[in-house]
């Protein structure tokens, strides 16, 4: 009878655990199949339910009563259904891609083979747990083909006469591929990578998906994570011509510090062909690599002067308006895309176009119409104006997205979940964060993540701010109706269901 038992545990931990690979899967892809990543991710929040089960284990083993494993099978079988459900994966539900069909089908049957086991119910959790380390290990033929993949897309770029355009910065990348591939078009065939593609693999699927022999002008983001990534880019895909917009404190998870941002983002300029770069010069660090940059740079400011630079920031209207000045000339002119930073993006954007030739006219009617670029402080405008930059953050793009919050009239609300990959620093960074939001309306600090350090910030600054807590987008949305038609609210980033 206790046999019997024991079996129809097995049976429904086989059945349990056989639904809830799922969760171990959907973490490591949003990890970007990065096992290391990926324990951390466990380490951090999840390291006691896998303690327990471990001890448990150790309990059975070592006692060898046939009850007690009945009766601490029971008690798993229960807290290992708890745990699971708790992961919380509907906000970016996992992409069923051929890979994981193929390691969840994998996984199903290595559970099956050892389902009879007497210690099969803490064996399977720790099996779970592992589950990436397996995938990386008999994912050998995939990492093969990928690598080919690459190769092919690195060879159809070489054999091409087009001109690779490649834009590298902690943020901007995206806002000034779109600005840049507008200001190009109406003279040139240009391509540009669709969405945020910046990574060997994204731009090789790019590449080989698209005849890029038509084209003239090929605009590339180039990502990074760590120093050489960039480099490793360049000499893959190449480039003719580049553009840094800035360095911030992002993805500290991997580079650890600011300095090996820097780093990374400087070898772009060492490898292009033309040996043509243009520069943000606002930025302390990229100010570094243009003054280390003996010739062939241009630099753009919105605060001193430079090559081409910005003067009489202001918003209104929901519109930004500004100088330009360029080739000892001054244009006033107005875009829809908002704050001091798309200024920025626009700025380099022109100081290329115009490198290769488009008249400055031309830029000019291509400003008054450009569009938002989705969750990058897209304006929606309803009863309420919804400002959405909910894509990426850092402090640097925080500061300006409520700089522009605090240029609209009426009542306005924060949402946030903080800064995410900030490393050591990351407590500091949320702190300032909250510090920044302590003078507006309302605050809601969505999730646990970052709440202490934000809420600490609030706190230092003695603002005027409400703050309110949430678990989620959704939760956070039941406490809007405390507007009124013509307030504001501030999307401030989105974290990734890992983080949640």
């Amino acid at each position: 009878m206790s046999i019997a038992i024991l079996y129809i545990l097995n049976f429904i931990m086989l059945f349990s655990n056989s639904i809830f690979i799922e969760n171990y899967l959907h973490i490591y892809q949003l990890r970007d199949y990065n096992f290391k990543r990926y324990f951390k991710y466990f380490l951090k929040k999840r390291v006691f339910y896998h303690i327990f089960c471990v001890i448990l284990l150790l309990f059975q083993i070592f006692f060898k009563n046939l009850l007690f494993l009945l009766s601490s099978n029971l008690l798993m079988v229960v807290i290992s259904s708890l745990y699971h459900l708790s992961f919380n994966s509907s906000k970016t539900p996992i992409k069923f891609t051929k890979k994981i069909k193929i390691f969840y089908l994998l996984s199903v049957l290595i559970l099956l083979i050892i389902s009879p086991l007497k210690y099969f119910i803490a064996i399977s959790n720790a099996f779970l747990l592992f589950l990436p380390v397996i995938v990386d290990i008999v994912d050998i033929y995939d990492r093969i083909k990928n690598h080919k993949y690459i190769k092919l897309a690195s060879e159809k770029v070489k054999l091409s006469k087009t001109k690779i355009i490649a834009i590298t910065g902690s943020n901007g990348k995206t806002s000034v591929k779109n600005i840049l591939h507008e200001f190009l078009q109406n003279k040139f065939q240009v391509l540009s990578t669709p969405k945020s593609y910046n990574t060997p693999l994204g731009i090789a699927k790019f590449i080989n998906d698209n005849d890029i022999s038509k084209y003239q002008y090929l605009i590339l983001e180039y990502g990074a994570r760590h120093i050489g990534d960039i480099k490793k880019l360049c000499k893959l895909f190449g480039a003719d011509y580049g553009i840094i917009t800035l360095v911030a404190p992002q993805h500290l998870e991997s580079f650890h510090n600011v300095e090996n941002v820097y780093k990374a983002k400087s070898e772009l300029s060492k490898y292009l062909k033309t040996g043509l770069c243009i520069y943000n010069v606002d930025n302390l660090y990229t100010y570094r690599m243009y003054c280390e940059k003996p010739t062939l740079k241009i630099s753009s400011s919105i605060y001193s002067n430079a090559d081409i630079y910005a003067t009489d920031i202001k918003i209104k209207d929901y519109k930004t308006y500004f100088t330009l000045h360029i080739d000892n000339k001054s244009y006033k002119l107005k875009t829809n895309l908002l704050g001091r930073h798309n200024i920025s993006n626009i700025l380099l954007s022109i100081a290329l176009s115009h490198k290769l030739g488009i008249e400055i006219d031309a830029i000019i009617d291509k400003i008054k119409n450009l569009e938002f670029i989705p969750h990058r402080l897209e304006l929606i405008k309803s009863h309420i104006n919804i400002l959405d930059d909910s894509y990426n953050c850092s402090i640097s793009s925080a500061t300006e997205s409520l700089f522009v919050l605090n240029q609209f009239v009426g009542k306005k609300l924060i949402v946030t979940p903080g800064i995410i990959e900030g490393g050591k620093n990351e407590y500091n960074i949320n702190y300032q964060l909250g510090k920044m939001c302590a003078d507006f309306d309302y605050l809601i600090i969505v999730g646990r993540h970052n709440k202490i350090a934000i809420l600490n910030g609030v706190k230092s600054a003695n603002g005027r701010v409400e703050t309110i807590f949430a678990n989620n987008l959704n939760d956070a949305k039941k406490y809007f109706k405390i507007l009124d038609n013509g307030d504001n609210i501030l999307l401030l980033n989105d974290l990734p269901d890992d983080y949640t």
